[in-house]
C-alpha cells in the first residue's frame, strides 16, 4: 500500500464480457505503483477480476489464469443447454470459479460485492455475503448466452442490464475515492452487410469455437452484441459520471466474445493504467 494514502480507495470494475480483461491490467500498473485498492466492487467480467484480486491473487497470477485459455479449454466450459433459451448452462463456468476462489464472500481479504439483475422484479441486486460462487455465476449470466440462476423467487442475470460499472456500491462499502474501470462496448457496426443465415444463437457457437466472424455487422450475432453495449453504456453513465476517476481502456471496438485476446486486451488495460497513476495518486492523498 502506498505509504501516504490516507482515504479509503475503491474499484469499481466493470461490465464488458472479455473486454473485463482489461482490469487485470489495470490492476497490475495501479498496484505496482502502490494504489491497491482497500475495496472493490465489480459487475460479470469486472465481478469476476475483483474477487479474485480480494481473494489474495496477485494481478500476475489472474493474468496467467486468463492466458491459460485456448480454443479448447473455452470449448470444455461451453457445456450447450437447450433449456430456458440459452446457449449454456453455465455449471461448468461455475465450477471453474471454484476452483479458483473460496466458496465464501467472508473468506475473502478485501471487501468485495458483486452485481446481478433480478428479471422477475426489474432490479438490481447486490451480492455481499454467503455463496460467492454462485453469485458470480448470478453476475456474469448474459440472457441468451447463460441460464439464469434461480434464488428463491428471483431469477437472476448479468448485472450489466442494472449496474455495468457499480460505483456507488464501492462507496456502499466504505471507499472514499472511487475509481471507475469502463470497458463497455462502442455499439458500433462498422462494415459489412448483414447476413440473414445462421441467426445470433448460431453465430455465437461459431464464435466460441473461434470460427469468426470478425467484422462488426456481418452476422445477427454482431448486431445482438452492439444492441447490447448501447443499452450498458446508457445505464453506466451516470455512474462514470459520479466516480472521482474513470479509467477507459481503449478495448471498447473488442467485441465481447474474443476472449482469446488475453495478452493484448491485458496490455491495453496496463497501458490505461499507468496513464492514470497520477491522477489516482492525486486523489487518493486528498
Amino acid at each position: 500500500m502506498w505509504p501516504f494514502k490516507s482515504r479509503k480507495l475503491g474499484y469499481a470494475l466493470g461490465s464488458g464480457s472479455a473486454r473485463g480483461l482489461a482490469h487485470i491490467g489495470v490492476l497490475k500498473a495501479l498496484v505496482a505503483e502502490g494504489l491497491a485498492p482497500d475495496i472493490i466492487s465489480g459487475t460479470s467480467m469486472g465481478a469476476v477480476v475483483g474477487a479474485l484480486y480480494a481473494a489474495g491473487r496477485s494481478p500476475e497470477e489472474i493474468e496467467q489464469i486468463a492466458l491459460g485459455f485456448d480454443i479448447k479449454s473455452l470449448a470444455s466450459l461451453a457445456d450447450v443447454t437447450m433449456r430456458g433459451g440459452a446457449l449454456l448452462s453455465g455449471e461448468k463456468v461455475e465450477a471453474f470459479l471454484g476452483e479458483h476462489l473460496p466458496e465464501t464472500f467472508e473468506e475473502l481479504e478485501l471487501p468485495f460485492a458483486c452485481v446481478s439483475t433480478d428479471l422477475s422484479r426489474g432490479e438490481r441486486v447486490v451480492h455481499s455475503s454467503g455463496d460467492l460462487v454462485r453469485s458470480l455465476r448470478s453476475s456474469l449470466s448474459v440472457p441468451l448466452v447463460f441460464l439464469p440462476v434461480r434464488d428463491g423467487d428471483r431469477t437472476l442475470v448479468d448485472g450489466f442490464l442494472s449496474d455495468p460499472v457499480p460505483v456507488s456500491l464501492a462507496r456502499d462499502l466504505g471507499a472514499d475515492i472511487v475509481v471507475a474501470v469502463d470497458v463497455c462496448g462502442a455499439g458500433r457496426l462498422f462494415e459489412g452487410e448483414i447476413e440473414s443465415a445462421g441467426g445470433p444463437l448460431k453465430d455465437l457457437r461459431a464464435a466460441l469455437r473461434g470460427e469468426g466472424p470478425r467484422r462488426r455487422g456481418a452476422s445477427g450475432l454482431e448486431i445482438a452484441a452492439a444492441t447490447v453495449e448501447v443499452l450498458e453504456r446508457h445505464v453506466a453513465m451516470p455512474a462514470l459520471e459520479d466516480a472521482d476517476v474513470v479509467i477507459s481502456p481503449e478495448v471498447h471496438e473488442f467485441a465481447g466474445y474474443e476472449f482469446l485476446s488475453v495478452q493484448r486486451l491485458v496490455e491495453l488495460g496496463e497501458q490505461a493504467g499507468v496513464a492514470a497513476v497520477e491522477i489516482v495518486r492525486l486523489r487518493a492523498r486528498r
